[in-house]
């Protein structure tokens, strides 16, 4: 979510991650919260800033992304809100008895998509709500060299990089907050960072969700009814761009 190509696996992290700790410091540290899989991840809102450089191979899913997009970040239990504000556009995950439902929301347009668990099956595009809660694949880390956890200012962080595929992959976790502080991926000449800007209680962010009472909410399984609806028409030929982040 482009200036310069990143070099990201001999990039010094440095003043750069003191930095993105003290940037993030008004979280409390916790003692021993190094397992990513845990069921309970801490309730946070974050912002982060996604820059990226040159063409991904998978260009269509990017066509329709600016360089450089600021988004944040709602996480507690059972919900997950996203939002890039700059684009009027929103995401919202709920798990509801291990099933996911999910609505795109167009807040320029006061209106939303939703998916049922059974169309995220059908259009293969059913995250797991681990992936979706640390913004990374657990899949992913584990095909990575995690370095050992290290502490800063009593923060827990721990490095993962390695390549994975075409892809090299550079992943720093802050793992009492279970999010990452920094992504960054490399696929030949394209390049993408992910950087965490902000990071608070959920119950202390500054900002919160754009409310969507009163949004015209269509069930995914009827976009066909209504092909000839201009919001329709464009969502249409948006779909899928903003599955990817």
């Amino acid at each position: 979510m482009f200036n310069t190509i990143f070099k990201v696996l001999s990039k010094p992290l440095g003043l750069g991650l003191i930095s993105l700790l003290a940037a993030c410091g008004n979280m409390p540290a916790k003692p021993n919260t190094t397992d990513l899989s845990s069921a309970n991840l801490p309730a946070v809102a974050a912002e982060f800033i996604t820059t990226r450089a040159g063409e991904e191979h998978d260009h269509e899913a990017h066509q329709a992304l600016p360089a450089e997009v600021s988004w944040r970040f709602w996480r507690d239990s059972r919900q997950i809100t996203i939002e890039r504000p700059q684009l009027g556009v929103g995401e919202l995950w709920q798990l509801n008895d291990r099933e996911l439902t999910h609505r795109k929301l167009y807040h320029q347009d006061r209106r939303a998509i939703e998916f049922q668990a059974g169309d995220l099956r059908m259009l293969e595009i059913a995250p797991s709500w681990q992936k979706l809660a640390l913004l990374v694949d657990s899949q992913l880390l584990d095909k990575l060299i995690a370095e050992e956890v290290e502490w800063t200012d009593g923060i827990p962080t721990r490095e993962y990089q390695g390549k994975v595929a075409d892809t090299e992959w550079h992943v720093l976790m802050r793992l009492d907050l279970a999010l990452p502080l920094l992504i960054e991926r490399q696929q030949g000449d394209f390049s993408e960072r992910t950087e965490l800007l902000h990071a608070y209680p959920l119950r202390a962010a500054p900002w919160q969700p754009t409310s969507t009472q009163g949004y015209d909410v269509i069930d995914f399984a009827d976009l066909g009814d209504k092909e000839s609806d201009p919001f329709v028409i464009k969502v249409q030929a948006q779909m899928g761009h903003e599955h990817h982040h």
